[in-house]
């Protein structure tokens, strides 16, 4: 037997190898692309075309709290004679809730009045011409024996400058009357709005301190009007708040939570959303996006969900307003929310582990009745969370072969897909929550 030589004996064997190789290639790439069938992989898992509702969702997580919640304080300042109201107690707007010491504010109004009072007269005087020097009044005298009669009285004459004078001092003792009458109304506090009592930070025989010299009138919800009371609310936890007494009332209840850049740029005023109290893992809440900020949250600490994740991702606060029945909340629980940032109804839907590729270059695999399966061009609509749109390129009821991935698959590619080619896709990180799709047709309801 003739031994070929050792360089052309390796050629022969590469050029052997190399046919084989190019041969097994181009039959998996006439597989993946070829419109002919080929049998469906064994073991495969298959699932129908679907007609419902395709969600695609973002996820955040935050905290409840009112906007009602208000700390309230007197606008006058003093000893306290009365506390009327304690933790836990249950009020209604105007309710009282305790009184300062008001002796020296009665005093301070006693004397203003009687200030005012003689302004009043001053400007009477000075407008009647009062105010001026005037001559006496005619009187006869006698001379040489007898009786002439004196001149006439003169006419009093009205000075402009000691009127305005007068006025201005009236005005001035109106002012301290309207201040005096403040400073009273204010060593009664009154709830401004119904709430439950949280704190209560004094008791009868201590001192307060009063707000602003006495306050000013219109306050939040005050006392008719009249000025009493100091009061400030608070978009974070009643915890935030301190004054005499802090008042939570879950009514407006509001939530805020925290969301990726790529999940808060999906965010719009008016989306619906859903909020799942950490503390009721049972109670789901429905919300309604009121506002998106457009200032990064300081710190940048990833606590939601969303595609971003880790924990230096930068994240947006937004606001969302509590739709369900806020009676049962308290401000403070923390909550996880998802929001539908879009919603496709009564549309032709696949797991998302169905579909392969990118852009416009979409693909299913379509398993046949008889068992034979053809990679199928799509068109894709709204991608949701575990499910797709399918615009064009299916029916419903067809059977689609999900992708499956594998250390080891045909030929030793992963999930049996040819490098390059179309492959076995489908598990995209869409970042988001984790509805899929509703089937049955229309959109039901979120919660």
């Amino acid at each position: 037997m003739k031994v070929l030589p050792r360089r052309r004996r390796a050629v022969l064997i590469n050029s052997v190898l190399g046919a084989a190789v190019l041969a097994g290639a181009g039959g998996a790439y006439a597989a993946v692309t070829g419109d002919s069938g080929s049998p469906a992989r064994s073991g495969a898992r298959t699932v129908a075309v679907a007609k419902g509702t395709v969600l695609a969702t973002v996820s955040g997580s935050g905290s409840l709290s009112s906007p009602s919640d208000a700390a309230v304080n007197f606008s006058t300042g003093g000893r306290l004679t009365e506390v009327d109201v304690k933790p836990g107690d249950k009020v209604t707007k105007g309710q009282l809730l305790g009184k300062v010491d008001a002796t020296a504010a009665t005093e301070t109004l006693a004397q203003s009045r009687a200030a005012l009072t003689a302004a009043q007269a001053n400007v009477t005087k000075a407008e009647a011409g009062q105010l001026s020097s005037a001559p006496s009044n005619g009187s006869s005298s006698s001379r040489g024996g007898s009786a002439v009669a004196s001149a006439p009285a003169a006419t009093p004459t009205v000075d402009p400058a000691q009127v305005a004078q007068a006025r201005a001092q009236l005005t001035q003792a109106q002012n301290a009357v309207d201040a005096a009458q403040r400073a009273v109304d204010g060593t009664v506090l009154k709830a401004p709005a119904a709430g439950t009592v949280a704190s209560v930070t004094a008791k009868a025989g201590d001192t307060v301190s009063g707000t602003s010299g006495g306050g000013s009138g219109g306050s939040v919800g005050g006392n008719g009007g009249s000025g009493g009371n100091s009061a400030s609310s608070s978009a974070g936890s009643s915890s935030s708040l301190s004054g005499f007494v802090v008042l939570t009332n879950p009514s407006g209840m509001q939530v805020t939570a925290n969301f990726s850049e790529a999940d808060a740029l999906k965010l719009k005023p008016g989306q619906a959303a859903t909020v799942t109290l950490n503390a009721m893992s049972g109670k789901v809440l429905n919300a309604q996006v009121l506002s998106v900020s457009s200032l990064p949250v300081s710190g940048g600490s990833s606590s939601g969900g969303g595609s971003a994740g880790g924990g230096s991702a930068v994240q947006y606060a937004a606001t969302l307003t509590i739709t369900s029945p806020t009676d049962d909340l308290r401000s403070g629980l923390s909550a996880a929310i998802q929001v539908v940032v879009g919603e496709a109804s009564g549309a032709l839907s696949v797991p998302t582990a169905a579909v392969s590729g990118t852009g416009a270059n979409r693909t299913v695999t379509v398993v046949k009745a008889d068992g034979t399966a053809v990679r199928t061009p799509v068109t894709v609509g709204l991608e949701g969370d575990g499910t797709d749109q399918i615009v064009s390129g299916l029916t419903g009821g067809e059977q689609v072969q999900l992708a499956t991935v594998s250390s080891t698959g045909n030929g030793g590619f992963p999930g049996g897909a040819f490098p390059g080619g179309a492959g076995a896709g489908g598990a995209r990180n869409r970042g988001g929550g984790n509805t899929g799709v509703r089937t049955g047709g229309g959109g039901g309801g979120r919660g």
